[in-house]
């Protein structure tokens, strides 16, 4: 008796705490799209694997406003494409990864941002006053300037 079973994708999800390795826009078939890279260890001082999907809506625009410097902390979670440790090259040699390669599905992947690296991380504020010397020669604290919260939104690009 002969057979034939079809098999199905299982449902295999991953969590992923990474660093954006690359980003990069791309035109494609049905129009530009953001190739996303990241970077993750799976071990102290391994090399690490790749993390590979593709994004043409939310995550393009948040590039886009420069929210995905390389190094910036992320935590995805997808279903699995594919795996691989070897590519082929233009002349059809087999080569080997630099580091294994997993493919997530583009179309679920959820991205959580993290920390910034140390060079894009914000100079920090000044203390909450300043002090400063009187006419009578005594200091005092004078309250710091705060902004309303309207002149931050609108700073954000709120409004």
């Amino acid at each position: 008796m002969n057979t034939e079973v079809k098999s199905y994708a299982s449902f295999n999800n991953v969590s992923i705490q990474a660093r954006v390795f690359n980003t990069e826009a791309v035109s494609g078939q049905y129009g530009e799209f953001l190739a996303i890279t990241l970077i993750s260890n799976l071990a102290d001082d391994d090399d690490g694997i790749t993390i590979t999907f593709n994004n043409s809506n939310g995550l393009k625009a948040l590039a886009e406003k420069g929210h995905l410097p390389v190094g910036r902390q992320v935590t995805v979670t997808g279903a699995m494409a594919g795996i691989s440790e070897t590519y082929t090259n233009k002349d059809g040699e087999v080569q080997m990864r630099k580091r294994p390669e997993l493919k997530l599905d583009g179309r679920t992947v959820q991205l959580h941002l993290g920390a910034l690296p140390r060079t894009e991380v914000p100079a920090k504020r000044a203390s909450a006053g300043t002090v400063v010397k009187t006419a009578s020669g005594k200091t005092a604290r004078r309250p710091a300037q705060v902004d309303s919260a309207t002149d931050v939104a609108e700073a954000a690009g709120l409004f």
